[in-house]
This record gives C-alpha cells, structure tokens and sequence, in this order.
C-alpha cells in the first residue's frame, strides 16, 4: 500500500459532529460507533442506517444513540472490540441493512490506513498502556499522517468535542470498520 510521506490523508470533514459529545452514563465506544454510522450515512451509503432511527444530515444524535446504546453497552460495562461488533451486527440484523462490522485486534496502522485510501472512516480503541492520554477511549479516525522519520499519526474525532485532534498512531489497538454485504464491491475491498 503506497501514500503519500509528510501529507495529510484525509476524509471529508467531521465538523457537523462536533456536539457528538459523549455524556455522564454513556460510554464512548457508543458515540463513536454512532459518529461512525452517521458519517457512513451522510457521505457513503444513506440505506446504512434505518430512516427510523436517522435520516442523513440530521445532527442530532440522540435518537441513533439511544437505539444503538442497549445493544453496545447492555451491562454498561466498558466496550471492548468484540462488544462493539457483535452490538453492530446485532443492529445490523434487527434493522435488515446489508452491513457488517469487522473487528481487529492488532495492526491498527494498516487497517486505519486501507480504509482511509478506501474513503472510509474506522473505529480505534485507544488504550492507556500504549501512551494515550485519554486512557481507554474509543474514537474515530479520519486521516493519517506518515513523516519521512517513521513517525505515525492519526486525526480523530474524540467524542469529547474535538473533531481534528491529532494523536500518535502507536496509542491504536483495536479497530471496528463496516462492510456492505449487497454485492461484492466493498466488501472485496474490506478483506484486508
């Protein structure tokens, strides 16, 4: 996979999901697969989301967070990669939209980067270990950035209200991207 060294890589921008802030008694792997979701709709695909739950531009999240929240975090507990998926998927299936949610555990650098170049966003699991000073957070990366040195960065949207941070790739462990079941085409594309 080739791109460009010392230049940004970057989605359509993420501005209208600023208010996508998560609050007290919500966990952030919900928002951000609703930021997710919501940006695959308004820039992707408008059938990945049921209109009962979201019609495109609309950015309120309320009501996609509220539907998608007691199959992410039923036990409220911290969301962790396999929660998120088998959670999207179960949504996926209630709602009959031809999508699935696909998890990785390790090479967050190459999933982020194949799916950015696709024109797609991805989920990223942020963990204290790794250096992020967010602890353990969900997000979700829109651009990257490779110096000519070696070093690795990634822009999010953190679902605490910045929607152009900038972290270092080496804070990333799991991922959560979509694919779309209805013909080959992107779904080929996700196979990495």
């Amino acid at each position: 996979m080739t791109y460009p060294i010392n230049q940004w890589i970057e989605l359509n921008s993420f501005e209208n999901y600023r208010t996508w802030k998560t609050p007290s008694g919500f966990l952030c792997g919900t928002y951000a697969s609703s930021v997710l979701l919501a940006y695959w709709q308004d820039n992707l695909d408008a059938a990945c989301l049921s209109a009962e739950i979201r019609k495109p531009q609309q950015f309120a999240p309320d009501v996609l967070v509220n539907s998608l929240r007691p199959l992410l975090q039923p036990l409220d507990l911290p969301t962790v990669p396999l929660q998120i998926a088998v959670g999207l998927n179960h949504y996926f299936r209630r709602y009959q939209v031809p999508y699935r949610a696909r998890i990785t555990t390790l090479g967050a650098w190459q999933r982020v980067t194949k799916r950015i170049l696709a024109g797609e966003p991805v989920m990223i699991g942020l963990l204290k270990i790794f250096g992020s000073t967010y602890n353990n957070h969900w997000v979700v990366a829109h651009g990257f950035l490779e110096t000519a040195e070696g070093q690795r960065f990634f822009k999010i949207h953190d679902n605490w209200g910045n929607v152009d941070k900038i972290i270092p790739a080496a804070w990333a462990n799991g991922t959560i991207s979509l694919t779309v079941q209805r013909d080959g085409s992107r779904e080929n594309s996700s196979n990495a």
